[in-house]
């Protein structure tokens, strides 16, 4: 009785620590993909800003150098009531067919006002003018008091946008501070719904955005001329979902998502800090991820708005699936391996007492038989012999048993070890009743096992260092480093018949060891994707090691002449449609930049060779 209990509650810490391992190891990577899902939000969103700020600039130069343009407002700034609706109707049919084609590139607004503020000409809404918005828009304030562009996201009159207000000058060459030669402030102002646009049809994203409510404050025309209209956001209670006409039932579908109260809590908890962060949730069979990107207006520099991604994410699905079936996996083996511990525990105390049995009957033997008891000593001997042997052996089997405590890697990569170690466990009370147990036995019993424990061990090394978070830049091995990348790749790499080899001498560099490892692994599965693809029947892939670089070379074939140059432009891929992003090397090249070193690729005669130069390494001790 008192063996079960111990082995009960062996079999509960045991577990709970896998469970506990397992765990954690979920939620790590669960957060690696969730700040992976943030940070290429971010990269989108800032592109996107970047090609609007560079259109609108243009714009700017353009409107600038166009006499007439110039010409009219300088009228209208020095004009009467009278002559301004003349000179109004003169500038918006000069700008007209302009403003036509900037409407189609989802440029809003195109706005004309006087340094007073009052506004004189705009383009959306021509028959509104003469009114001051200063109170209504900073940017306008801004740039008639400091002569200074600026670039932001602002609620208007009709609509919020995201705003580039520049100073407009009679002679812009001559001196910008006389009054006579400022005329005013011009405004381009790009509406959300292009940002998600741009999102949806070039990085297949599907967004929204939601408008903080403080923003309503500000006065609008009536609700008949808004532009944009609102609904309840189903995310936070102080925000609003935008409609814009531009919405459409498959942009809605997003919004139905069933957040459930708690998840609802922890999306208001991080919108109250004001940065950026992402959720996911489950919908129909699969994981959406949910991903938060705080927008940012001209006034206070404060959160005004959140663009909210919506986007469906297999690897967590996998994730949580694998996690709940390894569990599943890891219980139903521990049970057994427990009991056959049991078992041979068992049988080790009725072993222990038949021998007790046997020694009190030998004792009752009549000492007048003198040559009977003189043999039956010697058995006698020889069976305790025998039995203390045994119970050193069932002492080391009790000692192999102990290998549970490894339990806390990939639950695959463990299942077969273990059912090695469960047969040869069970197997040694049958070996014991056949006397093949000696010396012999004993030492390949151990050795065979030793050899399972030591490979579980490693296994939970190389994955456990693999997916850690490097916060710091460490000195670390280039060939150590490369080797646990390569060891988690051996079966896949096998299974398509491809050889990989490492060769050179090693050496140390200063980085962020686990993000360099992601790069050779996304440099060997580009590789061995390519031999596949290629149908090459003996791929080969070598990785040549050299003081202050490395380099890895494939035999697919090379990569087409005519593309070479882009293959780390962000969004090109070489890959078919649905197979790739076009982000693996742009982002790989981003990583091996912030080691200070750089990458390279070129063409050999049987393929592709991608050169990672290192330009602040350290020279290896060894």
């Amino acid at each position: 009785m008192r063996l079960k209990v111990i082995m009960s509650s062996l079999f509960v810490i045991f577990y709970s620590i896998f469970f506990y391992l397992n765990s954690e190891t979920k939620n790590e990577r669960i957060n690696l993909e969730l700040n992976k899902q943030i940070k290429e939000l971010k990269l989108h969103y800032d592109l996107t800003m970047d090609y609007f700020v560079n259109d609108v600039q243009s714009i700017r130069v353009l409107i600038q150098n166009h006499k007439k343009i110039i010409e009219v407002f300088s009228k209208a700034k020095n004009s009467n009531k009278e002559e301004r609706v003349i000179l109004r109707k003169e500038l918006y049919k000069l700008l007209i067919p302009r403003y036509n084609r900037l409407k189609i590139r989802g440029i809003l607004q195109l706005q004309f006002v006087f340094p007073n503020n009052n506004s004189f000409l705009r383009m959306h809404k021509p028959s509104k003018y003469g009114d001051n918005i200063a109170d209504i828009r900073y940017s306008f304030k801004y740039t008639n008091s400091t002569k200074k562009e600026i670039v932001g996201f602002e609620q208007g009159r009709t609509t919020h946008a995201f705003r580039y207000v520049f100073p407009l000058f009679k002679e812009f060459n001559k001196n910008l501070t006389d009054k006579n030669n400022y005329l005013g402030a011009v405004e381009i102002s790009l509406a959300s719904y292009a940002i998600q646009e741009k999102l949806l049809s070039v990085n297949k994203i599907h967004s929204h955005f939601l408008v903080n409510k403080d923003i309503f404050n500000v006065k609008t025309w009536e609700a008949k001329d808004l532009i944009q209209k609102y609904i309840p956001s189903i995310e936070h209670n102080d925000y609003m979902f935008a409609l814009t006409k531009h919405t459409n039932n498959d942009q809605l579908q997003h919004t139905k998502i069933n957040i459930i109260n708690p998840l609802k809590k922890e999306i208001s908890k991080k919108m109250s800090l004001k940065r950026s962060f992402a959720v996911y949730v489950e919908d129909k069979n699969t994981i959406k991820v949910i991903s938060f990107l705080p927008i940012k207006d001209t006034l206070k520099n404060d959160v005004a708005a959140y663009i909210v991604a919506y986007t469906n994410n297999d690897n967590i699905y996998n994730l949580i699936k694998y996690y709940k079936y390894s569990n599943i996996i890891i219980f139903i083996v521990m049970v057994f391996l427990f009991y056959f511990i049991y078992k041979n525990l068992t049988y080790k105390k009725e072993l222990e007492i038949e021998v007790e049995k046997k020694t009190q009957s030998l004792n009752k033997i009549s000492e007048d038989l003198k040559e009977i008891n003189e043999n039956l000593e010697y058995r006698i001997k020889e069976e305790v012999g025998k039995s203390k042997e045994i119970e050193k052996k069932l002492f080391q089997s009790k000692k192999m048993a102990q290998m549970g405590e490894m339990i806390g890697a990939i639950a695959h990569q463990w299942r077969q070890p273990l059912n090695a170690i469960s047969l040869s466990i069970q197997n040694l009370k049958y070996d014991f009743k056949a006397n093949k147990i000696d010396e012999e036995f004993i030492g390949n019993y151990i050795v065979k096992n030793k050899k399972t424990i030591n490979f579980m061990s490693k296994t939970i090394d190389d994955f456990r260092n693999f997916f850690r978070t490097d916060k710091n830049m460490i000195d670390f091995s280039i060939k150590q480093a490369i080797e646990d990348t390569v060891s988690i790749q051996w079966a896949q790499l096998n299974s398509v018949n491809i050889n990989l080899s490492i060769e050179g001498d090693d050496f140390t560099i200063h980085g962020f060891k686990s993000e360099f490892q992601q790069v050779v692994l996304n440099l060997i599965s580009n590789a061995k994707d390519a031999i596949v693809e290629n149908n090459i029947d003996n791929g080969n892939i070598v990785i040549q090691l050299n003081y202050g670089s490395i380099t890895i070379c494939d035999n697919a074939g090379g990569i087409p002449i005519d593309i070479i140059d882009r293959v780390f432009e962000p969004y090109y891929t070489t890959k078919a449609q649905g197979k790739g992003t076009g982000m693996g090397l742009y982002m790989s090249k981003m990583i091996i930049d912030n080691m200070n070193s750089n990458i390279g690729v070129s063409n050999t005669d049987n393929g592709a060779c991608f050169v990672i130069n290192f330009l602040k390494e350290k020279k290896s001790g060894k």
